[in-house]
């Protein structure tokens, strides 16, 4: 695993690539998803120097590519690192600026590297519930982004998408031509108040449960009404 330079580097990817990446997956995405995209301004702009979280549910692998179509700020993708050896994908992802993590194991290298990222005004993808949701709904939130947003002070945005269980559910060989929804919530910072939460809990895990409430939020705000 890299240390905190290097997976910064590995991190950056080529900006060409990226945008081309970015616009065929937002034709095929409008194609056969017919994907909708609201509140994505709540994304602090390029040209602001702060870190930033973008919190999302996780259902499908189609959620990644969506939010990345989806916000004007370049995102930083989160990819297991055996990815990273396949000759194909891995080139997708380093083109991109994937950052490689391990699994299975607390990588403090890892943690202080996206911290880091962070620090100096990325803008990371992170997904609170860890995983693929197997039936599409929400699941407990694991610790990991409330540590992040505590240690980095990153800006959390709440992001809530909807149909992508649908489309390519866990386990499928092929996806479905399924409308596909994303939201942004408004963008905030995360308060760690260890007082708070709880004599013997976990005050980052708190942090992430308060994030996967928002992210709650904007799933009943989006609910159809029709």
């Amino acid at each position: 695993m890299p240390g905190n330079a290097r997976g910064a580097g590995r991190a950056a990817g080529s900006v060409w690539f990226y945008g081309f990446i970015k616009a065929v997956l937002f034709i095929a995405y409008k194609i056969f998803f017919r994907f909708r995209c609201y509140g994505s301004e709540n994304i602090p702009g390029p040209d602001d120097p702060r870190g930033v979280i973008l919190a999302a549910n996780h259902a499908s692998f189609l959620d990644p590519p969506l939010i990345g179509i989806s916000s004007e700020r370049r995102v930083t993708f989160l990819a297991k690192n055996y990815l990273f050896k396949a000759f194909f994908v891995g080139s997708i992802l380093r083109g991109i600026g994937s950052f490689p993590i391990k699994t299975g194991a607390n990588d403090f290298k890892t943690i202080r590297g996206l911290i880091r990222l962070l620090e100096a005004g990325r803008c990371l993808l992170v997904f609170p519930e860890g995983t693929r949701s197997p039936d599409g709904q929400f699941r407990e939130p694991e610790g990991g982004v409330g540590f992040l947003a505590a240690k980095s002070r990153a800006v959390v945005v709440p992001v809530y998408i909807r149909g992508s269980f649908e489309a390519f559910p866990k386990g499928a060989r092929f996806f479905r031509c399924h409308p596909i929804e994303i939201r942004f919530g408004k963008a905030f910072v995360p308060v760690l108040e260890k007082e708070t939460a709880g004599e013997g809990a976990d005050p980052y895990l708190a942090v992430s449960q308060s994030i996967m409430e928002a992210i709650k939020k904007l799933a009943v705000e989006s609910s159809p009404r029709e």
